[in-house]
């Protein structure tokens, strides 16, 4: 006597198995390709009359990069917005959703960047998941600064847990007006 369990058994683990490990790969970061370049020059806020340095909806901003900082399975999400980072009450406010050892690191190197009075610091939570990308790109948009993490050339397909990672910039004060 034939049992059709024992024939469809295999074929619906193996499903599972395939599905499974599909899943493990998936990231959730925000990562950027290079900013699209365009043959005709877009005008800027700069180009407007009345000398407005500021940029542009969409631009890229001059920065300096300080730090990029990764802590596994440290929770956040994915920043939308760059946070700047005058003093520590803030900082202690950007620092609040992570865990320990990635506050830790994120404050010891907030505290250790020299800011000069031209600029200012921003932190953002630039990918969530199995890379640690250590280059990213910064741009005006809507008004806000955006950091956004540019792309890991070999990236992993699946990892353990995810991985935070926060990039610390300097920017130009007269670019956040």
């Amino acid at each position: 006597m034939r049992h059709p369990l024992g024939t469809v058994l295999p074929t619906v683990l193996l499903a599972v198995l395939l599905t499974g490990l599909t899943a493990c790969g998936d990231d959730s970061g925000t990562v950027a390709d290079d900013p699209p370049r365009s043959a005709t020059p877009t005008p800027s806020s700069s180009d407007s009359p009345g000398g407005d340095d500021r940029p542009g909806p969409g631009d890229p901003v001059e920065f300096e990069l300080v730090t990029t900082l990764t802590e596994t399975a440290a929770r956040g999400d994915v920043s939308t917005e760059a946070v700047p980072l005058p003093d520590d009450p803030a900082v202690q406010q950007f620092v609040a959703a992570f865990t320990e050892p990635l506050q830790a690191s994120v404050e010891q190197a907030v505290a250790g960047a020299a800011v000069p009075d031209d600029m200012q610091l921003y932190g953002a939570v630039v990918n969530v998941g199995c890379d640690a990308p250590d280059q990213v790109q910064v741009v005006e948009n809507a008004g806000a600064l955006q950091v956004i993490a540019e792309k890991v050339p070999d990236p992993k397909r699946e990892c353990f847990a995810p991985m935070t990672t926060v990039a610390l910039v300097l920017v130009p004060a007269s670019a956040v007006g």
